[in-house]
């Protein structure tokens, strides 16, 4: 019996569903060799997701310009010397409702409207259960996958939530899931994804630029069979991204399914586990900011009453004796004679007036 993905594939009237499980299958068994072989490492792509309000999901990467990016590799797991070399600048933001991924891929402008496999074409793995792998969940566990062919234009809106189920037959923005490397399932209750793309120079085929995918999800969904992600601040959740090139046969001639290229945590090593993102914690209170500058000095205040009188001192020491004077003779000597003068004249005085007599 043919699942809901290959009904979903049949509507749409292509092969690229089967062709994509085989795909998978090969990549995931590469992956799985791969990562069985490979030493662990302690790498260091780690991505933080701010609280951030104002983004508008447009196909335009302008309301991003204040969140911090982070650039990965894309390298092709089964031909792993073809590489975008820091290639993928990956954000992450995150508000009350929505968790907002932005993908920037540089590569040239390939884009067909009336056959998807001639375009570029992305998806998003979100790790559900701790033991899943980032190649669709390699049996071990749940993914969350969001998957985007491009049958919408750019700028156009892609994904839900109109419809029942996670297909989009419209835009094929898919909300999917798998716990396998060979089958992936439309999500059962509905699409929570909305998307816009677009390319920084979409003047000619082959035209040199960046792809845009914006894209985002409510944090928490209807989902009660664990097939997607459930998200609150404070979390951190693995994330892969891969990427088809519409270049891989040939110039503008489409991709495979096997040959999309996958982010890789370490290129030295082929490290392709997932990217941890974390919903940073909003903190209302913010950071202290700069000290202002200094204000002007205000006018000087009244003077304060005088103060009572302090207490006596203590009476000071002795001064020195002084030196002794000296004595002018002559004057004493002249002083003396006149008064002695004096009383001679005074006495014959006396005497005189008793020889007159009355």
């Amino acid at each position: 019996m043919p699942n809901r993905k290959e009904l979903g594939d049949a509507r749409r009237g292509g092969t690229s569903g089967r062709g994509l499980f085989v795909g998978f299958l090969a990549i995931g068994t590469v992956l799985a060799l791969m990562l069985s072989f490979a030493p662990p490492v302690a790498a260091d792509v780690d991505v933080t997701a701010e609280k951030y309000h104002g983004i508008v999901v447009d196909g335009l990467a302008d309301d991003w310009s204040g969140i911090t990016g982070t650039s990965i590799t894309l390298i092709r797991p089964l031909a792993t010397t073809e590489r975008l070399v820091d290639g993928l600048t990956l954000k992450v933001a995150y508000d009350d409702a929505n968790i907002y991924v932005l993908a920037l891929v540089n590569d040239d402008f390939n884009y067909n409207a009336t056959d998807h496999h001639k375009s570029a074409a992305i998806a998003v793995l979100l790790q559900i259960d701790s033991a899943a792998t980032p190649d669709m969940g390699g049996g071990l566990g749940n993914v969350d996958i969001w998957h985007w062919e491009l049958d919408s234009g750019p700028f156009e809106p892609a994904g839900g939530p109109t419809w029942g189920t996670g297909n989009d037959p419209e835009g094929n923005f898919d909300d999917e899931w798998s716990s396998s490397t060979t089958n992936r399932f439309d999500d059962t209750l509905g699409n929570e994804l909305y998307g816009a793309w677009s390319h920084t120079n979409m003047s000619a085929e082959n035209a040199t630029g960046t792809w845009i995918f914006e894209m985002r999800r409510t944090l928490t969904t209807s989902d009660t069979m664990n097939e997607d992600i459930q998200l609150a601040a404070g979390d951190t959740v693995g994330i892969s991204i891969a990427y088809w090139d519409a270049d891989e046969i040939g110039p503008g001639a489409g991709w495979t399914a096997e040959g999309h290229y996958a982010s890789c945590r370490d290129p030295a090593t082929l490290n392709f586990s997932w990217i941890l993102v974390t919903l940073e914690p909003f903190d209302p209170t913010g950071p202290e900011g700069p000290a202002g500058p200094a204000g002007p000095a205000g006018p000087a205040g009244p003077a304060g009453p005088a103060g009572a009188d302090g207490a006596d001192g203590a009476d000071g020491a002795d001064g020195a004796a002084g030196t002794i004077g000296t004595t002018d003779l002559a004057l004493v000597y002249s002083g003396l004679g006149i008064g002695v003068v004096a009383l001679i004249v005074g006495v014959m005085a006396v005497l005189m007036a008793r020889r007159k007599g009355p």
